[in-house]
């Protein structure tokens, strides 16, 4: 049976479990001489079979398909989840979406993988019903990479500030994009003008406090001391993303930009005035050069 190969997936986040899926379908690629095509849904199932009750996302569906291909993949294509693919057969699944719309001849999946109408199918019905049209599925294990990984446990190690831990997880630091909007300029009037970033709705934002990591401009990285929070000194009320770029000078507004998180340096808190707050800054700032190594 002549066709590509397919690692399916959610793939939300492309932590370390992913990748280890992407890693079995490349092999697999080489051996057939095929294509390698990284499937995943869109938008996320829990969505749609719950609305309004989906997980926050660890990447937007564009830096999903960026890391897919990063690691290994030849192309990605996403599958329109809705109720008519919801309310299909394992059966009709394998037979519809994968071999007839992406001429799958393979696929390689983590081995608790399900789907179907009412997640009926898992790894044994994958295999049984590839077979029957002359493919092949394979399963990596969830202990491929040595431990349980899953997008959720990360999610909620994000959420609470843990984003060294996520970062082991995920292989990477975690990481967010957004534009570069215009903010209450505090920061430029103290000394240290920040990157207000817009954060999308969609993906999951590290609890509220200070992290040192890094901001990716235009293909340029750059070390940083970012802020999560409602800046309570001046009692904004509102959370926002604000980034100070180590060595940075320019205009930013408009900018798409990446930021990443390494590590949390210490919780948000109200300072009594500005010249407090300032040092607390300053203080951050030098503890933020030492986690990433920037003089």
């Amino acid at each position: 049976m002549r066709g590509v190969v397919v690692a399916l997936g959610n793939f939300d986040g492309v932590h370390l479990g992913h990748q280890a899926v992407i890693r079995r379908a490349v092999e697999e690629g080489r051996v057939r001489g095929t294509r390698v095509v990284a499937a995943t849904f869109d938008p996320h199932p829990r969505e749609v079979l719950w609305p309004g009750k989906g997980p926050k996302l660890l990447t937007t569906p564009e830096v999903k398909r960026e890391l897919l291909l990063l690691y290994g993949a030849d192309e990605v294509r996403e599958i329109l989840f809705d109720e008519s693919l919801s309310k299909k057969s394992p059966e009709e699944f394998v037979r519809d979406v994968l071999v007839g719309g992406l001429g799958a001849a393979a696929v390689v999946v983590g081995e608790n993988f399900r789907y179907g109408y009412r997640a009926a199918g898992n790894f044994e019905s994958l295999e049984r019903h590839m077979r029957e049209v002359g493919g092949r599925a394979y399963a990596v294990s969830i202990l491929a990479v040595g431990e349980d990984v899953s997008s959720t446990r990360i999610r909620e190690l994000i959420a609470g500030g843990e984003v060294r831990e996520a970062a082991r997880l995920l292989g990477r630091a975690p990481s967010l994009r957004g534009e570069v909007v215009v903010g209450d300029e505090r920061g430029r009037q103290i000394g240290f003008p920040t990157a207000n970033v817009f954060q999308d709705p969609r993906v999951v934002v590290p609890g509220t406090g200070v992290y040192a990591g890094h901001v990716t401009v235009d293909g340029e990285k750059y070390g940083a001391c970012t802020n999560v929070g409602e800046a309570p000194t001046f009692e904004r009320r509102e959370r926002r993303v604000e980034a100070y770029l180590i060595g940075f000078e320019g205009d930013l507004y408009g900018k798409v930009v990446d930021v990443s998180f390494l590590e949390k340096l210490r919780g948000e808190k109200r300072f009594s005035g500005i010249d407090e707050l300032k040092a607390q800054i300053g203080r951050d700032v030098e503890e933020a050069r030492g986690v990433i190594g920037v003089v």
